[in-house]
């Protein structure tokens, strides 16, 4: 089963010139190798994934599964993203509701013993990326352009295993060519179904004659966890049956393989960047010395000898125990770094933090360690280049990058183990004192309440509560006196007669 789209028509971006007449190209190849193919142009959001979960359901059982795309794709933080032609990324969230992550087309590949292969034409230079760029914090921001490497778990792969291959390096841009077609998907057209070649080597040829066609501008590459060879086309090359010979002719027991020089040469050349040796390549040159390989062969050569392979680290937490000579590795290291050498190691925003920290720790300044090569990195990196009397540049070589690793393996470590130390130290000065610091109580406004409870019941209106509170009578200004005609009134500051009879005033 494969699985073929091809983006051109963006309605927020230019129009690309190839994709949709890429991915008609592959469509048709893989439908000659005897392929079952789900394929969509000018595909939108809703596009994209209906030709997908077609897809997904269809190749389930599939002994072999191709996945092929062409147009726009963007990475962001080491993740990659492919685009529909409908996207407009104008917000970080438009990651995760207008895009397909590349994760969503592995899962679509089947499961084990099952074979998978991912096809990327898609690191083409991208303005929607730069876009969405402006948008992100800056925590979060597109690291470089075309797209970051994809690592394949072992723990993910079984007796069949996945590949995955890519326009150009890591990070670097693809180009459309001049053209029906980019140089790429031309050459992958042309190799990847040739009988009795096998994916990896078809994808070397592939590699070869894409990089002499653009000068060296534009190095397609593989990452693959397969657990056999791989045949797109027929396991075994075509031959063409020769009149019958008699049992005793000389040329009964001739083989029928293949021995034109042409093939013989592609046999040769294929070994040779295989195996990517000084000797290898000498070999096919004193064989093939004006061949169709030998110019690109005369160059991987140059560069070996004036560069020769240092073994890098196996991970970024243990030296490399191999032993390269001084000067060897000064030649090396003397080759001036470029965005092109630097995007050729393939890091990732992890390994960006771990080699900011790692300036930090031998003494450079940097505004922080977030995973963005920002104007303080590049200029802490010429610093430490200029120091080691290597071209400032700015941006690293391989080499320089595994010696930058090995000079600063102790720093670093200290380093981290100082930033651990502080981090443990705050937590537990934090958490005294939450502990030993208690919020003072709310005082509760109890005056404010009493003064509610006046207000609705007034004081005037309440019994008095004692004696004492009762109000005083009202003084009275006369006097009653009684006689034996009555009462009458005398003031009350005078005594009623000894006839009269003193009586209550008011």
């Amino acid at each position: 089963m494969a699985l073929v789209i091809g983006n051109s028509k963006y309605v927020y971006a230019p129009t690309l010139a190839n994709p949709a007449s890429d991915a008609r190209l592959m469509a048709e190849t893989l439908r000659k190798a005897g392929f079952k193919v789900v394929e969509g142009v000018d595909l939108d959001y809703a596009g994209m994934h209906d030709r997908l979960n077609r897809f997904t359901e269809a190749a389930y059982d599939a002994e072999l599964a191709v996945i092929y795309y062409a147009g726009h794709g963007l990475q962001v933080n080491g993740k990659n993203y492919l685009v529909p032609v409908d996207a407009e990324l104008t917000a970080p969230a438009h990651l995760r509701t207008r895009t397909i992550q590349i994760d969503e087309l592995l899962a679509a590949l089947p499961p084990d013993p099952g074979v998978g292969v991912v096809i990327l034409d898609a690191c083409r230079d991208n303005p929607l990326a730069r876009t969405l760029a402006t948008s992100l914090p800056k925590s979060r921001s597109t690291t470089a352009p075309g797209l970051a490497p994809i690592d394949i778990a072992s723990t993910d792969v079984g007796t069949g295993g996945v590949l995955i291959a890519y326009a150009t390096d890591p990070g670097a841009v693809s180009y459309d060519g001049i053209g029906a077609n980019s140089p790429y998907t031309t050459s992958l057209a042309k190799h990847l179904a040739e009988p009795g070649v096998d994916i990896q080597n078809a994808l070397t040829r592939v590699r070869g004659e894409v990089t002499a066609e653009t000068n060296g501008r534009q190095r397609p590459w593989y990452n693959a966890s397969l657990g056999r060879e791989v045949f797109i086309g027929p396991a075994t090359a075509e031959t063409t049956a020769g009149p019958a010979q008699s049992p005793g002719s000389n040329s009964a027991h001739q083989s029928i393989e293949p021995d034109s020089r042409e093939w013989v040469e592609q046999r040769v050349w294929d070994e040779a960047s295989k195996r990517n040796t000084v000797a290898h390549y000498e070999a096919y040159l004193k064989q093939f010395p004006n061949g169709a390989f030998a110019d690109l062969a005369r160059l991987n050569l140059d560069q070996l000898k004036k560069a020769p392979v240092v073994a890098e680290l196996e991970n970024d937490g243990s030296r490399s125990g191999t032993a390269v000579g001084a000067a060897a590795a000064a030649d090396q290291e003397n080759e001036a770094g470029s965005e092109l050498t630097e995007s050729a190691i393939g890091l990732d925003r992890q390994k960006k933090i771990d080699l900011q920290e790692r300036l930090v720790s031998i003494g450079y300044d940097l505004d922080d360690a977030d995973g963005t090569f920002g104007a303080s990195t590049r200029r802490a990196i010429g610093l430490w280049q200029k120091e080691n009397a290597l071209p400032p540049t700015t941006f690293l070589t391989r080499k320089q990058y595994v010696r930058l690793k090995l000079d600063s393996d102790d720093a670093v470590k200290s380093y981290r183990a100082q930033r651990a130390s502080e981090a443990e130290a705050t937590k537990q000065e934090s958490t005294t004192s939450r502990k030993t610091h208690k919020p003072a109580p709310i005082a509760r406004a109890k005056q404010k309440r009493e003064q509610q409870r006046v207000a609705v019941k007034p004081q005037s209106a309440a019994m008095p509560k004692t004696a004492s509170q009762a109000p005083a009578a009202p003084q009275s200004k006369f006097r009653i006196c009684y006689n034996g005609f009555g009462s009458f009134n005398v003031l009350a500051s005078h005594k009623c007669p000894v006839s009269g009879l003193r009586h209550e005033g008011f």
